[in-house]
């Protein structure tokens, strides 16, 4: 059996641990720790602002709660996607529209992508899945054609590149987690990324439930949240970010070294990643053929503890979700399901192995040879 998890805190300063733990620690006299971790977020991303919250989920959420998207505006979705990036839509009472994705990847299907469009879009969001990317220079172009915002969810791609530029600085703004497995964690959190000022002090005042410190008077002037992060989680964030180029690298290695195993089998492609890419491989993905169930071999990983997307999360396209079906029908949106779909195909096939930061190469032998394994047997 494998196992394998995320060391998350790493080496914390003890005196500064002593004093969160014993109560002397005070954020409004004190040089806070949140403010330190978002100006290294900041500094590491290249972005103006970076502001903490409780969740990848929150961090969307207050994103498109500052761009003022509510009821009766429309949100291109990707259907490759997983439900913490809609229900943020449903948050704020706006219709999630879910586009298709390429065949064998998870970019748009941009002739869908044209057909989805209206003039209630007012923000597209890319869901970068297993840490992979679009085609952003296609993308951006599509986004000024149609005078549209993205919002991108970044939530798995910590350090991934485009053109030698980090997602989740390419839109209005980028969304990502801090949950324990992402690559940059503090165990429960998640942060926003943007170069506008007014747009970063709303989503301030969101997470705060809108309270306004500088300001006192003007507290409470919306609806906001209780989306903060806690000192304690801005010191984990502080150890953990100024070691996250070495950890983007070790995935790296780790996943390049499960593809290099795996290649050379005849029931095996392994992901195909643009050129323009530079990903930080979250997870290994690998298409099983040859008349061979993806989806098979994925519950078959998971009796062996080998952690994946479909084995263990039961991963569908989005728009099969019972709570997104209930969601559409009661607001009576009806929306043809197509079993057809590239997304559909895809998520039958492809196999994303969840890679976790302690997996030695050993491990990852093992997980290799289970594969083979596996396919061997025909099952």
């Amino acid at each position: 059996m494998l196992k394998g998890g995320l060391r998350v805190i790493g080496e914390i300063d003890l005196k500064e641990l002593n004093s969160l733990m014993n109560g002397s620690f005070n954020p409004y006299i004190s040089e806070s720790h949140i403010v330190k971790f978002e100006d290294k977020l900041a500094k590491f991303f290249k972005t103006k602002h970076a502001i903490a919250v409780s969740s990848g989920t929150a961090a969307i959420h207050c994103a498109l709660a500052a761009l003022d998207i509510g009821k009766g505006d429309e949100v291109l979705v990707p259907s490759a996607s997983l439900i913490m990036s809609v229900l943020p839509v449903l948050y704020q009472n706006a219709t999630p529209i879910f586009v298709d994705c390429k065949k064998n990847g998870i970019d748009f299907d941009y002739e869908d992508l044209e057909r989805k469009i209206s003039p209630r879009v007012k923000v597209i969001i890319p869901v970068y899945l297993w840490g992979c990317s679009y085609d952003m220079d296609k993308l951006m172009k599509f986004a000024s054609k149609h005078k549209i915002d993205i919002v991108e969810d970044a939530c798995q791609a910590h350090g991934t590149k485009w053109g030698g530029k980090y997602l989740g600085t390419y839109g209005r703004l980028g969304c990502f987690s801090l949950k324990d497995g992402k690559l940059l964690s503090t165990g429960e959190g998640g942060f926003l990324l943007t170069d506008d000022s007014d747009i970063a002090d709303r989503c301030r005042l969101l997470r705060n439930h809108c309270i306004n410190t500088l300001n006192p008077e003007s507290s409470f002037s919306e609806v906001g949240w209780n989306y903060r992060i806690t000192e304690f989680q801005g010191l984990i964030g502080n150890t953990k970010i100024e070691s996250l180029d070495k950890i983007i690298a070790r995935r790296q290695h780790q996943t390049k070294y499960l593809y290099e195993r795996l290649v050379s089998n005849e029931h095996i492609d392994i992901y195909e990643y643009f050129s323009n890419e530079d990903p930080n491989y979250f997870s290994a993905l690998i298409f099983i053929k040859d008349g061979k169930k993806g989806i098979e071999v994925a519950k078959e990983l998971n009796r062996y503890k080998i952690i994946n997307s479909t084995g263990t999360f039961g991963l569908i396209p989005i728009y099969e979700r019972n709570s997104i079906i209930k969601y559409l029908s009661n607001l009576q949106i009806k929306f043809d399901f197509n079993k057809k779909s590239n997304c559909h195909t895809l998520f039958q096939n492809i196999v994303a192995i969840s890679v976790m930061d302690d997996f030695t190469d050993e491990k990852l032998d093992e997980i290799a040879d289970r594969i083979e394994i596996i396919l061997n047997e025909g099952k």
